[in-house]
């Protein structure tokens, strides 16, 4: 995966999701996906790592729908932070998802707590004793805006 160089430019592109490097590195940094992902028969074609981070980075822009790759499949960006080799078409990452998803389940349940685990994040519990989990690809600190245990997100 490509090590992304992050500072600030007068003369260099701009764009609304540059918070994708960090979660990018972050995720290969914290988590183990080559290794999970090929625990997964792939059949032909795009990888599933691939898949997964391609996901992943629509995921981070809140986007949850397979049709929302395609607003991204020629953006060179999200391909080089999230390290996308090949991009899939809305219509494969539904198919792979469709017959893989009873696979991936387990993996992507692992793969949240290594992160969580490895990342040593502070994780403290709410005055209900739930624990709030906030994570976004805004580059932004929102520290100051926590009202009462509860965070305030950017939504741009």
């Amino acid at each position: 995966m490509k090590c992304l160089h992050i500072e600030q430019s007068e003369t260099e592109f701009y764009t609304a999701h540059a918070g994708l490097a960090l979660v990018g590195q972050a995720v290969n940094r914290y988590t183990d996906p080559v290794k999970s992902a090929r625990s997964i028969p792939k059949r032909h074609g795009i990888r599933n790592i691939d898949l997964i981070r391609t996901f992943t980075g629509l995921l981070c822009l809140g986007k949850s729908d397979f049709e929302a790759v395609e607003n991204i499949r020629e953006d060179r960006f999200f391909k080089e932070a999230m390290g996308i080799k090949q991009m899939p078409s809305r219509a494969r990452l539904r198919q792979r998802f469709d017959d893989d998803a009873s696979a991936l389940i387990p993996l992507i349940d692992e793969a949240s707590v290594t992160f969580l685990s490895r990342s040593e994040g502070l994780i403290t519990a709410l005055a209900t004793g739930h624990i709030a989990l906030d994570m976004e690809a805004f580059p932004m600190d929102n520290s100051k805006t926590a009202k009462e245990g509860i965070s305030h997100t950017y939504k741009g």
